[in-house]
């Protein structure tokens, strides 16, 4: 049998939060690297190719898809059509009709699509979770993929839909005894963007511009996977850790606080905010089909205006204004500028003070 373990996941920084945004305390594929093979910087990750075994939680974990596993032949199990499909991992040395590095890599909306399509899946390898060489973060991913199943089940009225079954369970070696386990990578996940990033940024008033880099906006197969598979369920997601488990998340603002400063809109790596003047207006929009919930949104708002749910709604218009400013012309100097009501722009205004300052 061919080993897996010793492939190392490709890297597409461009798509790495902390990359883009240099102030990113994002660590969610650290936190979830059994190994402790990842560095972190604000170049974005790198890899210790002498600690990494190609488990590719790293790639499961990452909700902008920076790490491509070329050890999980997600291909293979997108594309069966079979009435019944084994999935066995690597370290069991178990048999099935597709093996991959770990069960908790496989994207949870790719096992939801095989039920949705009456394909019977068994999980193998699980009894041996506790004993594995990714304990204890695979098993703990694995629960709370179950679990984000199991709640989308529960709602679903469709009696073809299937969850997958874990095979070679054992009394004694039930994932049930990972939850406390899971409740602390609950609030690891949900610390990225929030309580970190402000109180680091408490005393930045202005974005440098060197800490926003520019890249091409995309979004992750999966994510769009998971947009088709939730609107045939038709099922909403309201609970935050199967928000955090699916990367389905939308953002509101609190209107009064947003300065307009775009920051937002700059550093999303998905497209997910954006910013419209269509007939004078400014406007940001967002589109919450391609929301992943990394959370780089908040981190880059110094007004604390960003709102994040992770969780998933049916909306019927995938695109809507989440604020809008009023377009002016400066009195002064003749500019066009954005934001609150004002006869002079920022520009001017600053003149104004600087002139102040020196000259009294």
């Amino acid at each position: 049998m061919s080993r897996l373990t010793n492939l190392i996941p490709e890297l597409r920084l461009e798509r790495c939060t902390r990359y883009r945004y240099r102030y990113s305390e994002c660590s969610r594929c650290a936190d979830q690297c059994p190994h402790q093979a990842l560095l972190l910087n604000d170049e974005g990750v790198s890899i210790k190719a002498g600690s990494c075994t190609g488990c590719a939680l790293c790639a499961a974990s990452c909700p902008t898809t920076v790490f491509h596993a070329g050890n999980l032949p997600q291909a293979a199990i997108v594309k069966s059509d079979a009435e019944s499909l084994a999935i066995v991992c690597e370290p069991s040395e178990l048999q099935g009709d597709i093996r991959v590095p770990c069960l908790a890599a496989i994207d949870v909306s790719l096992l939801t699509s095989l039920g949705i399509k009456g394909i019977k899946v068994t999980l193998r390898g699980s009894v041996h979770c506790e004993q594995c060489v990714n304990a204890p973060l695979g098993g703990q991913r694995l629960q709370a993929m179950l679990d984000a199943m199991t709640n989308i089940d529960a709602l679903n009225q469709d009696d073809s839909y299937s969850l997958p079954h874990l095979d070679e369970m054992k009394e004694d070696a039930g994932l049930d005894r990972r939850r406390a386990g899971r409740r602390q990578l609950f609030r690891r996940w949900l610390a990225i963007g929030a309580d970190v990033s402000h109180s680091d940024l408490q005393s930045v008033t202005e974005i440098p511009a060197t800490a926003i880099r520019s890249a091409a906006h995309f979004i992750p197969a999966r994510r769009r996977l998971a947009e088709k598979v939730l609107n045939q369920l038709a099922d909403p997601i309201s609970d935050e850790m199967s928000g955090l488990t699916w990367d389905v998340a939308y953002v509101d603002v609190a209107e009064y606080d947003c300065t307009g400063c775009e920051a937002c809109a700059r550093v999303c790596p998905t497209g997910a905010l954006k910013v419209s003047e269509e007939r004078g207006d400014w406007k940001l929009l967002s589109s919450a089909n391609q929301c992943v919930g990394c959370g780089v949104c908040i981190e880059a708002c110094t007004a604390n205006a960003i709102v994040l749910h992770h969780g998933w709604q049916l909306t019927e218009t995938p695109s809507r204004s989440l604020y809008s400013l009023r377009r002016h012309r400066c009195q002064k100097c003749g500019r066009y500028f954005v934001g609150i009501d004002s006869d002079t722009c920022p520009v001017c205004s600053d003149d104004a003070d600087s002139f102040s300052a020196i000259f009294g």
